[in-house]
């Protein structure tokens, strides 16, 4: 992603956290350096495929640890393996259009800071292994507005540097809960991908709208996503499982 496409969702990340963090001035954060009570331990094991009109074909899976350290800082660490089937997509650091197989696994680790409730921007580095086998940096934010509400609404980006094919890519989501039960939550919205280098002579993007679950009882989360773009229609589906442990 280029400067001038980054600078909108940056912006956009500085206002909310600005203007969260004033809602909430009347509680100080004196217990910044302060160890978190209970600490807590959580793994998310994760898995996602996307398919653009057989011109990207691609498969993902891993797992991610995190440990807090204050209430609102946390140490993560996340290690996943990609297989590209065919083509190059707005989430791969290879280059060319080979037609054989691509695997590479990808080890990042970092901070995750959550200023207020509801939102968390986790910084990441690290390297890929495999097919690429250069750095990469990575930075998620996500945050929950109107949490009390009926409908609150999520607002989530990331932004992605391969070093391995110097392409910047970044996504965007906006969510809201359609409905909530103790079974399940349902989520409905729209967001995409885009991406820029490697190359490419202009931005590329995909966007469509998305559908969510998250089964309350047994923390497993389902999105499916399904849009057109630069690289024709396309559709993803990603699965994720959470497991959390509170440490005395």
């Amino acid at each position: 992603m280029t400067r001038r496409v980054l600078i909108i969702p940056i912006l956009t990340m500085v206002i909310l956290i600005w203007s969260r963090t004033i809602s909430s001035f009347a509680a100080p954060y004196s217990d910044f350096f302060t160890a978190a009570n209970p600490q807590h331990f959580s793994l998310t094991a994760f898995a996602s495929g996307i398919a653009a009109q057989s011109k990207y074909v691609a498969t993902h899976q891993g797992f991610e640890l995190e440990q807090t350290l204050s209430p609102y800082v946390g140490l993560v660490g996340r290690i996943s393996a990609y297989q590209d089937y065919a083509g190059d997509g707005w989430d791969s650091p290879l280059n060319g259009h080979q037609s054989r197989p691509r695997n590479f696994g990808v080890m990042l680790a970092g901070v995750d800071l959550e200023p207020v409730q509801g939102t968390s921007l986790k910084l990441l580095g690290g390297s890929d292994v495999g097919d690429s086998d250069r750095a990469r940096i990575e930075g998620d934010f996500s945050s929950w507005l109107w949490l009390h509400s009926r409908h609150p609404i999520n607002f989530a980006l990331t932004g992605d540097h391969f070093y391995n094919n110097g392409l910047s890519s970044g996504t965007i989501d906006i969510r809201t809960i359609l409905t909530s039960s103790r079974e399940a939550t349902w989520l409905i919205g729209g967001g995409g991908q885009m991406w820029d280098g490697d190359g490419e002579t202009h931005l590329m993007k995909e966007f469509g709208p998305d559908l969510g679950i998250v089964l309350r009882e047994w923390k497993i989360s389902v999105d499916i996503q399904a849009g057109y773009g630069n690289l024709g229609g396309y559709g993803t589906v990603a699965v994720s499982r959470h497991f959390g442990w509170d440490e005395q």
